[in-house]
């Protein structure tokens, strides 16, 4: 009987845990300024903020499929900054509206949602494609 109690007590911690990783793990919704045409393809630009020591800045759709990542170097200091574009599919893009996963992975860390500090701009773009 007690067996069966410590059990039911670890299944229901580790459900409580994977629940609070999920609300960690808020979706941003971006405004395109339009939706992409034919010939066009989609980018999103990323500015970070400093980010924690060792740390990476994941960015996946909403989907789960990640579509880049920045690694911080170093000792960050308060005004380290780091900007990149990553391209995005444009099936992605829905009524003008592109929802993202914005992550930090820290070693020794939980993955957990970025905060304000660590995105300073996320930004949609629209791109002529290229061959």
């Amino acid at each position: 009987m007690r067996h069966g109690f410590f059990i039911t007590l670890l299944l229901a911690s580790l459900a409580g845990t994977g629940l609070a990783s999920a609300q960690d793990r808020k979706t941003t919704v971006l405004l395109a300024p339009r939706d992409p045409g034919a010939n066009e393809a989609v980018r999103v630009k990323v500015v970070t903020g400093p980010l924690p020591f060792g740390a990476r800045l994941v960015v996946k759709t909403e989907q789960g499929d990640v579509i880049g990542s920045i690694t911080s170097y170093g000792v960050p200091g308060p005004t380290d900054t780091r900007s990149e574009s990553f391209p995005v599919q444009s099936r992605n893009v829905v009524n003008k509206r592109l929802r993202l996963q914005v992550l930090v992975e820290a070693p020794g860390a939980m993955t957990r949602a970025a905060t304000p500090d660590e995105i300073r701009g996320l930004d949609v773009m629209i791109v002529p494609r290229t061959p």
